[in-house]
């Protein structure tokens, strides 16, 4: 008999970025595993902040992607960036996820993803009141990277996050982190949990492994166009070398003012709009090298685009620091800078440019990917705590 598994998200695909692409790429690894998987997720709206076409504004609406059941629930649609807008998008989905967890009968196992806290702990408490104690898969640490962000202060909003992060902690049967520093945090704040490292890892299958440049470099961001990311401003910041050109494919709130920006700047910078995942996978080999920037240090936090990244064999220049740049630099992956200081990664960029012949070789890199970060031992694991 197959075991049934429930995965509750706030985002899946056809929407983008990673967070949809990680719980798609879980349900589909656990469907080829013989489970019966069914996704709870949100009426498609992000990055744009309105609902896709060929879907219905509000209301309940099933269909079947790769055989996977998918279940879109009502939510509230934006992109703005003003709070309250944002924490009511994030109660309405987390409204109609009680709804449908109180009206529905859940049987086998319960997959949670946090964040967003609101809809995990709607999610998890809704669960427990039916006596079910679901499995919770942390991919930020909320509500810390809240105040690293400058989302939330510390106070009486901050606490209230902390009791319902407590709460999660300690109402799942285990924990997946996707780091150790996430783990650590989790077994701080609840010493009894039980806790799995879960990396976000892709299983990308590339025919193409990057080039090393033999005159210019294309260099490549894809992802969000958030103020996490920082790319406005690194538009303003960035000196590439003579001969780089860089290359900007994403959505996201700082989308409008990258495109104003460079229709008046000379700088070698292109924003070439929102791409699928497929066809994002098309046209990485034709770069050299990929920037991932993380405008503030958020505990916990490692992109999984530099796993999908090292795939395709591709050098990444990380902009930032923590557990995200310790991973590149112990495996050769690239560079990585110190922190959010733009001085010191055009220096670094200079640095790059001058030492050609000490660049990771990308087959190499390929290579470690294949060994390092394979999805299929982690959801194996995984797949050994399902009832």
């Amino acid at each position: 008999m197959s075991k049934k598994v429930v995965l509750i998200s706030n985002y899946y695909p056809p929407e983008m970025g990673a967070a949809a692409n990680r719980i798609q790429e879980l349900a589909q690894q656990l469907s080829a595993l013989a489970c019966d998987v069914t996704v709870l997720c949100p009426l498609p709206n992000y990055p744009f902040g309105e609902i896709f076409d060929g879907y219905p504004k509000k209301g309940q609406f099933e269909e079947t992607i790769n055989g996977i059941k998918v279940v879109r629930l009502s939510t509230y649609a934006t992109k703005s960036t003003d709070r309250i807008k944002r924490f009511k998008g994030m109660l309405a989905f987390a409204k109609s996820v009680s709804a449908y967890i109180k009206n529905n009968q859940i049987t086998g196992n319960v997959i949670v993803q946090s964040p967003p806290l609101l809809v995990s702990y709607f999610a998890v408490r809704s669960l427990n009141k039916k006596g079910h104690a679901p499995i919770l898969n942390v991919s930020d640490l909320w509500p810390i990277a809240g105040v690293e962000l400058g989302a939330i202060k510390k106070g009486i909003t901050y606490s209230f996050f902390l009791k319902m992060e407590r709460y999660i902690y300690s109402n799942a049967r285990l924990i997946l982190g996707q780091s150790n520093e996430i783990l650590t945090h989790v077994s701080k704040t609840v010493p009894a949990a039980k806790t799995l490292l879960y990396r976000n890892f892709p299983s990308p299958k590339p025919a193409v492994c990057v080039q090393k440049p033999k005159g210019s470099v294309r260099l490549i961001y894809a992802g969000l166009l958030g103020t996490a990311q920082g790319i406005f401003e690194l538009c303003q910041q960035l000196q590439l070398p003579v001969n780089w050109q860089l290359d900007l494919y994403g959505e996201g709130t700082e989308a409008q003012q990258i495109t104003n920006y460079l229709k008046t700047s000379n700088k070698a910078i292109q924003y070439k709009g929102s791409l699928s995942k497929e066809a994002l996978h098309e046209v990485l080999p034709t770069y050299h090298m990929s920037l991932v920037p993380l405008k503030k240090r958020i505990y916990g936090s490692v992109p999984s685009k530099i796993f999908e990244l090292a795939h395709f064999g591709m050098p990444i220049v990380y902009f930032g620091d923590g557990e995200a740049a310790q991973l590149i630099v112990h495996h050769g992956l690239g560079w990585a800078t110190q922190n959010f200081d733009f001085s010191s990664l055009n220096d670094l960029l200079l640095a790059i440019e001058k030492e050609r012949e000490k660049w990771p070789v990308p087959r190499e890199i390929m290579n470690i990917a294949q060994q390092e970060f394979v999805s299929h031992r982690q959801v194996k694991q995984l797949f050994e705590h399902l009832n």
